[in-house]
């Protein structure tokens, strides 16, 4: 199945469920909370109650968090220039063996903290995510490492006062409803399309009958450029061109500029699914989609010997989590989607590898190497094509612009 959404939704932000989440609000004390397991640091373990005095910044991230790492490269560079007058402490579940070799690997004077129990006292579903406490220990800011700057921390040193965006995790629109847009139901398909759902987080999921094959999808609050891009099987943002005027912008991530549809299918139909789907929204839009070739710079993977195996694994298992790659028995197209994804040009494969893979790997964001050497350990490389190549790709326009 040709689908790699990172995601997500992107390729930058991952969700952490709370059973029982509480509100740490702005102006309040922060939580008593001791920090243990800190790594590159004299001291064994770091008290909040203890930092009253100095303006505190609390970082919650991850190694293959990508808006993580350039976060965590700006933190470092403000934590130089206001030196022992601020403590940033960034924080993440990972292990404390994984954590250390980021910090040996990037020279980061930060101090990182391995803790997987804080997040009962942080409440957050998507990282990075930053939280500012005043030399009174009250909370002066939850919000994104975005939007931290030196004029920002200049003023909260000197007691006055921030207004930066609030970042909440666990906030729900009630002033928006959900409406059925769409509805088609027969011995065929059942199809469903409705405008955002507040309750729902932005993805999707395959429907997939008894004997394990798709026969249908549910997108969740994912704007028109995204479902078409889906159901057409494109592999990334990448390979999709705007016509009319139209651009990017054009299709926020905005609750009234996302979406749901939900499709399936009968048995009969279970190849002919996704472009009914298609079918029905270019008849639903004033945007509608289509499929082209254009030729664009490219990376190329090719083969460079024989270690690469066919896979003796059971079943199938696509599963990776940033630049931790783990799957078994898949395409080779599969790992190029993955690739892509992390790249700003198209990936095309150029090995002839017709046959079931296992991939285990893990490289590091700010050194795009380590991906070309994880490569060559199956017998792989990757490089950038020397003329432009043919690829897939859709184009979005304007639907009285065809006529």
């Amino acid at each position: 199945m040709r689908k790699l959404f990172v995601g997500i939704v992107l390729l930058a932000f991952i969700s952490c469920n709370h059973e029982e989440p509480k509100t740490l609000s702005l102006h309040e004390q922060v939580p008593d909370y001791t920090f243990t397991n800190v790594l590159n640091d004299s001291r064994e373990q770091i008290s909040l109650r203890d930092l009253e005095g100095k303006v505190v910044i609390l970082e919650f991230w991850a190694t293959w968090c990508g808006p993580c790492i350039p976060a965590i490269k700006k933190l470092d560079s403000l934590h130089k220039d206001f030196k022992d007058q601020i403590e940033i402490i960034t924080v993440s579940d990972e292990s404390e063996e994984r954590l250390q070799k980021f910090v040996d690997r990037s020279k980061l004077s930060l101090t990182v903290i391995s803790d997987s129990t804080h997040q009962k006292t942080f409440d957050y579903k998507i990282i990075p995510h930053t939280i500012i406490i005043d030399q009174y220990g009250i909370v002066q800011a939850i919000t994104s490492p975005k939007n931290i700057t030196k004029d920002v921390i200049s003023k909260v040193l000197d007691g006055k006062p921030i207004s930066l965006e609030i970042k909440n995790d666990f906030h729900v629109e009630d002033d928006i409803r959900t409406n059925t847009l769409l509805t088609m139901m027969d011995e065929n398909y059942r199809i469903e399309l409705k405008n955002y759902d507040p309750q729902k987080m932005a993805g999707y999921q395959s429907l997939k009958n008894t004997d394990g094959n798709e026969k249908g999808i549910q997108i969740s609050n994912s704007p028109l450029s995204r479902i078409f891009q889906t159901l057409y099987q494109i592999e990334s943002p990448q390979r999709i061109i705007y016509k009319d005027g139209l651009s990017e912008k054009d299709f926020p991530y905005e609750g009234t500029n996302r979406y749901n549809l939900t499709i399936e299918a009968s048995e009969e139909y279970l190849s002919e699914w996704r472009l009914k789907g298609i079918e029905l929204l270019n008849e639903q839009f004033d945007i509608n989609a289509r499929i082209a070739e254009k030729p664009m710079p490219c990376y190329v993977l090719k083969k460079i010997d024989d270690r690469l195996q066919n896979s003796t694994a059971e079943s199938t298992n696509f599963a990776f989590q940033g630049n931790i790659f783990n799957s078994k028995k898949i395409e080779i197209h599969q790992l190029t989607e993955y690739i892509e994804n992390f790249s700003s040009i198209p990936v095309v494969d150029q090995t002839n590898l017709n046959g079931m893979y296992d991939f285990a790997f893990e490289w590091e964001y700010d050194h795009p190497k380590t991906l070309l050497k994880a490569l060559e350990k199956f017998g792989l490389k990757l490089e950038k094509s020397e003329v432009d190549l043919p690829v897939r790709v859709m184009e979005l326009f304007k639907k009285e612009s065809s006529i």
